[in-house]
């Protein structure tokens, strides 16, 4: 149906190492409400992904995401994690998690997802995704797809 949203959560497994992204998209055009929850996601990633550089713990991470959130206006919004480790395992998920109370220490060389999920009944499910290298100088993300909202059809 047209305006109907479309949330893409991938994930993949090369030599044994998961990896885990995703992105959004709406079949026909986006409703106003459609495109103003995909740019709070998108404020809210770039505020938490400015805070996810070595020295920060992950914690501090969730704090700078839920902050950003409720400064755009979802003050009762509650996540229990903005992220997560990415490696060798089953699952994509797994430890350490960007949540509240981590104290775990972000570092140079370890690679993370981490993600603005934004469900709303009847509106939409998005939610924006990405695996990223975290360097000395801070994140560097391991794909170059755009992190717009995208229109199909």
């Amino acid at each position: 149906m047209p305006g109907d949203p479309l949330k893409c959560d991938m994930v993949c497994t090369v030599g044994g190492y998961a990896s885990d992204m995703s992105r959004n998209f709406t079949f026909g055009p986006a409703s106003a409400d459609q495109v103003e929850l995909h740019a709070i996601a998108e404020r809210a990633f770039q505020d938490g992904l400015a805070a996810l550089v070595p020295g920060n713990s992950l914690g501090h991470v969730h704090r700078a995401a839920t902050d950003s959130l409720t400064r755009q206006g979802l003050r009762s919004y509650r996540r229990g994690h903005f992220g997560h480790g990415v490696g060798q395992s089953v699952f994509s998920e797994q430890w350490p998690f960007i949540a509240a109370e981590s104290d775990v220490v972000v570092e140079a060389g370890m690679v993370l997802a981490f993600e603005i999920p934004l469900y709303i009944d009847g509106l939409a499910s998005f939610n924006l995704e990405d695996q990223f290298l975290i360097t000395p100088d801070g994140p560097v993300a391991m794909n170059r797809l755009p992190r717009r909202l995208e229109r199909i059809g």
